[in-house]
């Protein structure tokens, strides 16, 4: 069910009225708020996706908007799985011996490419919208290392009067109906606001070097299969859904229902409301996982061949983990 549910039903246990604009607007906070906590609570089944990017060796890219958290990666043709690490191992004394086949996580930013060239930003609409929706741009120029600019976006296209060495951030006031594109000079896409962000946010990558020939025959190579979580949006318009679906409307609820209640400084009736809400989500989980089936795999480390392994049993078993002299 859409937000419209879920402001009703939280007016009606608030006594709050989703019909004033000023209640609505209140109701709206709580409800992004509480959606923000929920999406960071679990991956509950429907809130992953997969899909396959061509990636090429020693080079940082961006994934697209609805990309939110990587969790796995592998090869399309070979299924061999890649290492995901965060920016900190590459620097170890003795780096990591996983520059092979592994990805690192560095930021998230809002432009998907750097500038080359730098100008004034262009900032396009695909139609003019009854509440022109105004973008604010920050970045820094020649004279000033944090410089904002924000332009009404009543016309196809407007550009800036900066000139933008880089960009830090791409914001909008308001929920609009069309994705707004953010370019150069030279007409080069830098960015995309889409409708249902209030900011532009691209994960950013480092991928290490890759398995495959610069000239490569086969064309399922420098494809990758990257299991994502879908990136959350802002709640606004009354026909919205949460970005898992409309099974979480009564736990967006009682999610909004603790937060009036932190707001009035009562909490004991604020926790038990969040315990209901994460109560009523693992309930949720364990009935959507009943029939699935797990499996754990077990694998030898590496590091376990440094010694030979001492244990009972029949000598033709364990003849690989040692020479001779070590009592098996």
């Amino acid at each position: 069910m859409p937000v419209s549910y879920i402001l009703k039903q939280v007016g009606a246990k608030a006594g709050l009225n989703p019909s004033a604009t000023s209640q609505r607007t209140v109701m709206l906070r709580w409800l992004n708020e509480a959606s923000r906590e929920l999406y960071r609570q679990s991956n509950p089944p429907g809130s992953l996706m997969e899909q396959a990017f061509k990636v090429n060796g020693d080079q940082t890219i961006s994934l697209p908007w609805y990309v939110g958290p990587i969790q796995a990666i592998r090869e399309v043709d070979s299924q061999i799985t890649w290492s995901i690490n965060r920016m900190r191992p590459r620097y170890n004394q003795f780096n990591w011996p996983d520059s092979w086949r592994n990805i690192r996580l560095r930021n998230v930013q809002a432009l998907m490419c750097t500038i080359t060239n730098q100008s004034v930003i262009t900032i396009n609409t695909p139609a003019i919208e009854t509440i022109p929706p105004v973008v604010t741009v920050t970045g820094s120029t020649l004279t000033g290392s944090n410089v904002s600019e924000s332009l009404t976006v009543n016309s196809l296209a407007v550009q800036t009067v900066n000139q933008f060495l880089d960009i830090t951030s791409v914001k909008k006031n308001i929920i609009n109906a069309y994705d707004i594109t953010i370019s150069d000079v030279d007409g080069n896409t830098l960015s995309v606001l889409p409708n249902c962000q209030l900011q532009a946010q691209y994960q950013i990558v480092d991928v290490s070097i890759c398995p495959w020939l610069a000239v490569s025959t086969n064309t399922l190579e420098h494809y990758v299969e990257i299991l994502y979580k879908k990136a959350n949006y802002h709640l606004w318009n009354d026909t919205d859904e949460f970005v898992f679906g409309n099974d979480y409307d009564d736990i967006l609820v009682n999610k909004c229902i603790q937060l009036w209640y932190e707001e009035q400084a009562k909490a004991d009736l604020s926790q038990a409301f969040d315990q209901k809400a994460t109560r009523t989500l693992a309930r949720k989980n364990a009935d959507q996982n009943r029939a699935t089936e797990d499996e754990i795999a077990v694998v030898a480390h590496p590091h376990d061949v440094i010694l030979p392994r001492v244990r009972t049993g029949r000598k033709k078993y364990y003849r690989g983990y040692g020479s001779r002299g070590y009592g098996f």
